[in-house]
């Protein structure tokens, strides 16, 4: 006995499993991947059972399951259902025949299952029990046209022996999709519904197929009766009556949201494949660039090779067209260019900031990144003097200070992007903090300074604050930093103390007494910030000595020879009332008389080891008695006593080793 003839409906997964399954029963497969494929095929072959997933594409199991029924009563209807929580509901909703069935999925189990339904069906219809009489009840040409009328997918007819092949039949979903009615489309030829984005190729395939009366489906942009585009999932195939062509058949599915989705989920992929190969760019060449800068910041020794290194670096990347790094004058009216790769060799070096592009402009005035695509003009560092597409300006900037501005020319417009804007944000700040280091060492290191006596008169100053507190003139006699950043103060006065007035200073926590010694007493305190010294650190600058009273305060300011003496005034008359400058002297730096010894002590000590070395000193831990143990020093650095005491080990053994060396 030859096998059964099925017609298995699914989605395309690329699995053949149910194909190879059935095929081992004896049974013969063919396949759709749609309803109205499978609507045709059941149209024009001989199926003994139909069998449907109930996800398809544009539609659903349970709708061609209604149509199926109208065009062949008699075959087997066998849903595949994959979804466990509708699955009641389907069931009951299935047809009522004693051949159909629904199958869950559940693994090999239901596709044994669905196999044995299968050939049951088979078994069931070549059965040799008798028939149910079914006389008097087939259905009139009239139930089967109202059938139709009412079958959820549009369904047409057209007559091949009128001129131009015109509709002569379309049930309700026909017009219900197209927005016609019956009486404007019958006698006309389906293409009217075709219009400016109906593909050509399309067309020319449905018309080869029909003139050699094959059937044939396609999906086609089509266009409803108000203009609205849609797209219709047609499927056109011959019927024939005794031999000879009889009509055309069409089936008609709206699928535009399919359509819709599948474009959508395609553009989305564009864009991340996009966004995936430009973020790969960025990275390639800015993991490269940060990584040759930050060998520069590391290697160099002085502003002018950090420049010129960095310019280099920055040029050689592929991508970029040319660098450079300039200075702006304090009135901010001449650019000086510090160093440059890439640029014409007639480019000027110094230059009005009028003649600048509008982006070097507004990074001077603004301190923030900014950038302008090139615009042919003669300005000498127009982008497209160098081939570039963008200019991009990176202000170099440690705190309130700027060391300069960074200019960055892209090959294209791309290539400096948002993503890339970013990065030179951060790569500018690093290059920043990369020179105040360079200054702050040459500041440290140098025998000469620029020394400036300067008197602060202003009640509200931090230390005239706490002087006024102790009730008389107070000495700053050092500093140290806790891990959270805090500063801890040390104060020596000749004043008695109370520290209930002292902490009642809003400014002040944590004050307390290192020592009293011969009538002076050693004062610390803990401050959130240290004024005026952070801000003249960003300046390059550093506070060597501070005198407080109530009234005010007279400190030593110490500053590179070439460093703008009038900024670190401007910084300080910013804040406070009345600065006066008493004194400037060029002078070599008090006190320091470096050798190989200090160099490598400094070399060997981490910078925790420096700290608690300089706490213990400062609390008076090497005195003795000791007038403080380790847990109260521990403290007012933010650790604990036995992470101070390995810190202090360690700086002692150092110390130790280095003298033993230079012996």
């Amino acid at each position: 006995m030859v096998g059964p003839h099925v017609l298995l409906v699914r989605s395309p997964d690329g699995s053949n499993r149910l194909e190879d399954a059935l095929g081992e029963a004896g049974c013969t497969v063919t396949t759709a991947e749609t309803a109205t494929a499978a609507l045709e095929r059941l149209a024009t072959d001989q199926i003994d059972c139909l069998v449907s997933e109930f996800e398809l594409p544009g539609d659903n199991g349970q709708a061609l399951q209604s149509a199926a029924e109208t065009l062949a009563p008699e075959v087997p209807f066998v849903l595949y259902n994959d979804n466990d929580s509708d699955s009641g509901a389907i069931e009951s909703t299935a047809l009522d025949r004693e051949v159909d069935s629904v199958v869950r999925k559940n693994g090999q189990q239901s596709v044994d299952r669905l196999v044995e339904t299968v050939t049951a069906s088979q078994s069931t219809a070549a059965s040799t029990e008798p028939k149910r009489d079914i006389s008097g009840h087939e259905p009139t040409k009239d139930e089967i046209a109202a059938a139709i009328d009412e079958a959820p997918i549009g369904m047409s007819l057209s007559d091949p022996s009128l001129t131009d092949y015109p509709l002569v039949y379309a049930n309700d979903a026909w017009t219900d999709v197209t927005g016609y009615d019956t009486d404007e489309i019958l006698g006309r030829n389906p293409r009217l519904l075709q219009g400016p984005q109906t593909d050509p190729e399309t067309v020319k395939q449905l018309s080869k197929a029909i003139s050699n009366k094959e059937p044939v489906s396609v999906e086609i942009r089509n266009y409803k009766r108000d203009g609205t585009p849609f797209w219709n999932e047609l499927t056109v195939a011959p019927v024939y009556e005794d031999g000879e062509l009889a009509h055309y058949v069409g089936f008609q599915i709206d699928v535009t949201d399919r359509r819709e989705a599948e474009q959508l989920a395609e553009e989305r992929a564009r864009k991340l494949d996009d966004q995936r190969r430009v973020l790969k760019r960025v990275l390639t060449r800015v993991n490269g660039l940060l990584s040759e800068v930050s060998g520069v910041l590391v290697e160099s020794t002085n502003h002018e090779e950090i420049a010129y290194r960095v310019c280099d670096a920055v040029a050689t990347e592929p991508g970029y067209a040319a660098s450079w790094i300039c200075t702006v004058d304090p009135t901010e009216t001449t650019l000086s260019l510090s160093a440059s790769s890439g640029l014409p060799t007639e480019t000027p070096s110094e230059l009005s900031l009028d003649d600048a592009p509008t982006a070097v402009r507004r990074a001077v005035e603004t301190n923030e990144l900014q950038w302008t695509d090139a615009d042919s003009t003669e300005t000498p560092l127009d982008p497209s003097r160098v081939g570039g597409r963008r200019l991009l300006v990176v202000p170099l900037c440690y705190g309130e200070r700027r060391y300069g501005l960074l200019g960055v020319y892209g090959t294209d417009t791309e290539v400096l992007d948002r993503r890339e804007q970013q990065v030179f944000e951060s790569l500018g700040t690093m290059i920043a903090n990369g020179l105040h280091a360079v200054e702050a060492t040459r500041l440290l290191t140098t025998d000469h300074v620029t020394a400036l006596d300067v008197e602060i008169h202003d009640s509200t100053f931090q230390l005239s604050e706490i002087a006024a507190a102790v009730g008389g003139r107070i000495d700053r006699c050092g500093t140290t930093r806790t891990d959270s950043g805090d500063c801890e103060l040390y104060l020596r006065t000749t004043e008695s103390i109370d520290l209930d007035s002292i902490a009642s200073v809003p400014s002040v926590r944590s004050p307390r007494i290192v020592s009293a010694v011969d009538g002076e007493t050693t004062l610390s305190v803990t401050l959130s910030e240290l004024a005026p010294d952070d801000d003249l650190a960003e300046l390059g600058a550093v506070v060597t000595d501070l005198t407080a009273t109530a009234d005010g305060v007279r400190l030593t300011i110490e500053a590179p020879p070439q460093q703008d003496v009038r900024s670190l005034l401007d910084s300080l008359r910013a804040c406070y009332e009345s600065v006066d400058l008493r004194a400037r002297t060029e002078r070599d730096r008090r006190g320091r008389q470096p050798n190989e010894f200090t160099a490598a002590v400094e070399d060997r000590l981490t910078d925790r080891q420096k700290a608690a070395l300089k706490a213990a000193q400062l609390n008076g831990y090497f005195e003795w008695p000791r007038p403080v143990d380790g847990d109260e020093i521990a403290k007012t650095m933010g650790i604990t006593r036995q992470t101070f005491h390995q810190h202090l080990r360690a700086a002692e053994q150092k110390l130790v080793d280095a003298y033993i060396e230079a012996c």
